[in-house]
């Protein structure tokens, strides 16, 4: 009988480096890795070309793939003292030099920072966890370390940590100034059900709070550990039995709080993970189980299963990335959020979180009102943002628009106006997956100009610098070649501005998108996108650094009669002709949305400054 030899599919490649299954077909298509014959790798050749992506430092290590990354670094968690920075690497080190585990090296470090404070009680519940964990030689019994709550024992672990754990997990850091907004009543019940280190809770309680009434949770043990230490740390008691338990917020099981009707708290808050990196199978749970919220982004789930365990006089604070409030993806949970019923507070924080390239908010829900709820934006003022505003089917909520711009956005939203059609068609640019190969700043043969992002200026290109080869048989992805080749609009993707001009029969690359609207004059929408009015649109109600189509087909665009076409037709021609200005079409736009001289002031100087 012959062996059965073993085959491998797509299916493997995927799971093994936690990719999608889009980024393995790319990978075939650009030649990274071969194609499979009959829909099967051989042992061999999966053997083969799993090490040759596996030794392809490039790949793995770009920043799209941080998660392979085995470095670590060393993190301070707030600990600004030189002499405790000098004291934590010499800790690390020391850990280096040995052959402990990191949960074996953390339960070591713990063990010497209770007993240099005098915390380490035989009869206490940690004493009986670490000695579980383990009972031998503690490489750290020559260190004093002394407690100043500044958790250096989760700064430890989150060091020797490597960074492909870290972005796995979304386990990132929350930095103590961040939590000035919160206070927590003595005698609240809080919960924390992503605690980690437990920084969040040791930084938001007061020492007069009781240790009974704090719930804390996560799915790492190691955390838990380090938790329990850092609440006695806190207290000064060993004695202390606080709620410390492993709980899944995300994928909860009949026996976990979160399946628990019952279990009401207090406070509830946390940083929960963000950009988990999730297996297809996790994927399928959470899109079947929580389908009303259609996403598998974590957390979001983490807000809605928290918030079913929060009491109706109860408040809750999430930190999140801005996006949750602004992008199409999180629109269910939005819509969930304002059907709670809860004053909604929203604290812009910027891009504070080590490690993550995003800004952030931090939320607040308060209790249950029993009228009509308010969001409120805390920034250098306190203002309402105007409820009506905020309408399916997306839900936006533009945290950055004050009174001011709200008046001009309802002139601009409540004037009779028209949308892009459905008959609109917008197309990427194309990714050709290896710039380096295909694109060059020097015409070769058979080459054409093929422009990006930053070519592309108000009404016009910049001349060609680059140039490739057209072979979309090749490239990773290439919209359909009609799209290049006709009449369009092309416009800059990453950009704080809306810039576009309009183009015949050019390529583009992914910087660079395209918009073709069969039934509004181009040349007029080119005029329209152009000004400072439909970039205040973008960057007040969508905050967003990346031009979507969803804002576009947002955008109020004025009802056309044959005096309006006229005008702004002559507007087009005479700003390509340099005998007219982009005001002179600004006039035209103000006039139709009844936007007064001095709001139009306002808003060129909220896009160019007082310049």
């Amino acid at each position: 009988m012959s062996k059965i030899q073993a085959t491998f599919t797509k299916k493997d490649i995927q799971n093994r480096f936690n990719i999608s299954l889009a980024t393995v077909n790319n990978w075939i298509k650009t030649g990274v890795i071969p194609s499979p014959k009959d829909g099967c790798y051989t042992q061999d050749t999966y053997s083969t070309l799993i090490n040759a992506i596996e030794t392809n430092t490039d790949r793995l290590h770009s920043r799209a793939n941080r998660s392979y990354q085995n470095a670590s670094d060393i993190v301070f968690l707030g600990i600004k003292d030189k002499s405790r920075k000098e004291l934590l690497i010499k800790l690390i080190d020391r850990f280096k030099a040995s052959n402990f585990s990191i949960m074996e090296a953390t339960a070591c470090l713990g063990r010497q920072i209770l007993l240099n404070n005098n915390l380490y009680n035989e009869n206490s519940q940690i004493y009986a966890k670490l000695n579980k964990i383990y009972a031998g030689i503690n490489i750290f019994q020559s260190f004093h370390i002394e407690n100043k709550n500044d958790d250096i024992l989760g700064a430890f672990y989150q060091s020797v940590q490597s960074i492909s754990r870290k972005s796995k997990v979304g386990s990132f850091y929350t930095p103590s100034e961040l939590l000035s907004p919160i206070n927590v009543p003595i005698n609240a019940q809080i919960l924390d059900p992503c605690c980690g280190s437990g920084s969040i809770l040791i930084n938001t309680l007061s020492k007069k709070h009781n240790p009974d009434k704090i719930f804390a949770f996560d799915i790492d043990e190691t955390a838990l550990l380090i938790c329990h230490i850092n609440l006695i740390l806190f207290f000064n008691d060993d004695s202390i039995s606080p709620h410390i338990e492993k709980r899944d917020l995300i994928f909860p099981d009949q026996t976990d709080l979160f399946s628990l009707e019952n279990e009401k708290y207090d406070f509830i808050i946390t940083n929960p993970p963000w950009g988990s990196k999730l297996t297809r199978k996790q994927k399928d749970f959470l899109l079947y189980n929580y389908s009303s919220l259609d996403t598998t982004e974590v957390f979001s789930i983490a807000l809605y299963n928290s918030l079913k365990k929060l009491s109706g006089s109860g408040s809750l604070y999430f930190f999140l990335p801005e996006s949750i409030l602004n992008v199409s993806t999180h629109k269910n949970i939005r819509k969930f959020l304002l059907n709670t019923h809860r004053n909604i507070e929203i604290f812009p924080l910027g891009m504070v979180f080590k490690g993550v390239q995003s800004e952030c908010v931090l939320l607040k829900l308060s209790g249950i009102t029993d009228g009509k709820n308010h969001i409120i934006v805390e920034k250098e003022k306190r203002y309402n943002l105007n409820i009506k505003n905020i309408s399916p089917p997306n839900y936006f909520i533009s945290y950055t628009v004050c009174e001011r711009d709200d008046i001009i956005l309802n002139k601009l939203y409540s004037t009779k106006s028209a949308k892009l059609s459905e008959n609109t068609q917008f197309a990427l640019g194309i990714v050709t997956g290896n710039n380096k190969k295909y694109v060059h700043t020097k015409k070769m043969e058979d080459e054409e100009p093929i422009f990006r992002g930053k070519d592309i200026f108000p009404y016009r290109l910049k001349q060609p610098e680059t140039f490739i080869k057209f072979t979309p048989e090749v490239f990773q992805q290439v919209a359909p070649i009609r799209m290049f080749r006709t009449r369009k609009i092309v416009y800059k993707f990453i950009s704080d501005k809306i810039v576009c001009a309009l183009d015949e029969g050019s390529l583009v690359l992914n910087s660079a998108n395209i918009i073709i609207a069969p039934d509004y004059p181009m040349e007029i929408l080119v005029c329209l996108f152009n000004s400072p009015i439909y970039t205040f649109i973008y960057q007040k109600k969508f905050k967003s650094k990346k031009v979507l189509k969803q804002h576009f087909k947002d955008f109020p665009l004025p009802i056309l009669n044959t005096s309006l076409i006229q005008n702004l037709n002559e507007v087009y021609n005479g700003i390509i002709s340099n005998v007219k200005m982009q005001e002179d079409a600004d006039k035209l736009i103000c006039d139709y949305f009844a936007i007064s001289e001095s709001e139009y002031d306002y808003i060129k100087e909220c896009i160019y400054g007082n310049t």
